[in-house]
C-alpha cells in the first residue's frame, strides 16, 4: 500500500507539471530561441549502467530506456533567452551483472524528470540541461526489493533537424539499496504541434 501511495505521488506530480507548461500556450516567436524546443515528444535511449550495491563491487552493465515527454519555456528577468522546462516519465531497464563473483542483481526504473535547459548556438540548436526526479527503482535478480527515490542528471540535446535531436546524458539514483550511475546517448522525436 505505502509502495501504491509513493508511485501515486510521483505519478500526479509528473502531470502537474507539463499541464502547466501545455496551459502557459504555444511555441513561436514569442519563444525566442527556446520555440523550437517546445511541445510533446518521445525518445529512446541505450548506454551503460555503472551500478553497485553496499558490500559489493562495482560492475558496468548495459541499460536502455524509452520517455515520453512535454517542454514549456519561462521567460525570466536579465535572460536573454526564454529557459526550456519541461518532464518526461521514463522507463530503464539496467541488464544484470554479477558483483564479488557471485551475487547477481540488474534494476528497472519507473518514474518522471523534471528539466530546465538554456538553448545556445546561433539558430538555438543545442539544449544543455539539467535533471531532477524520482524514479521506483525495483531490484531484479539477487536483488530484490523496491524504493522511490530522487535521481538527477546533466546533459545536452542537439537538434538535428526540425523533429529530430541527439542526446547524450547521465543520471544518477540511489534507491533500493542500488546505485545507479546511467551514461546513455538517445535520440528524441519532437511532435510539432503548433
Amino acid at each position: 500500500m505505502k509502495r501504491l501511495r509513493r508511485i501515486v505521488v510521483v505519478a500526479a506530480a509528473g502531470l502537474v507539471f507539463p499541464a502547466a507548461a501545455w496551459a502557459a500556450g504555444p511555441g513561436g516567436a514569442g519563444h525566442g530561441l527556446a520555440g523550437q524546443w517546445l511541445g510533446p515528444y518521445a525518445g529512446a535511449q541505450f548506454g551503460f549502467n555503472d551500478s553497485s550495491a553496499a558490500g559489493l563491487d562495482t560492475q558496468l552493465g548495459l541499460d536502455g530506456g524509452i520517455l515520453l515527454g512535454y517542454n514549456g519555456s519561462v521567460a525570466l528577468s536579465g535572460v536573454p533567452q526564454p529557459v526550456v522546462v519541461g518532464a518526461n516519465f521514463f522507463g530503464e531497464f539496467n541488464s544484470q551483472e554479477t558483483h564479488n563473483g557471485f551475487f547477481s542483481y540488474g534494476s528497472n526504473v519507473f518514474g518522471v524528470d523534471f528539466m530546465a535547459g538554456y538553448p545556445l548556438g546561433m539558430r538555438g540548436q543545442l539544449l544543455p540541461f539539467l535533471k531532477i526526479g524520482f524514479g521506483s527503482l525495483s531490484g531484479t535478480g539477487d536483488a530484490g526489493g523496491s524504493e522511490v527515490g530522487a535521481r538527477i542528471g546533466l546533459g545536452a540535446e542537439y537538434r538535428l533537424g526540425p523533429q529530430l535531436g541527439l542526446v547524450g546524458q547521465w543520471m544518477h539514483q540511489d534507491a533500493a539499496g542500488i546505485t545507479n550511475d546511467n551514461f546513455t546517448v538517445g535520440v528524441n522525436y519532437h511532435f510539432r504541434i503548433y
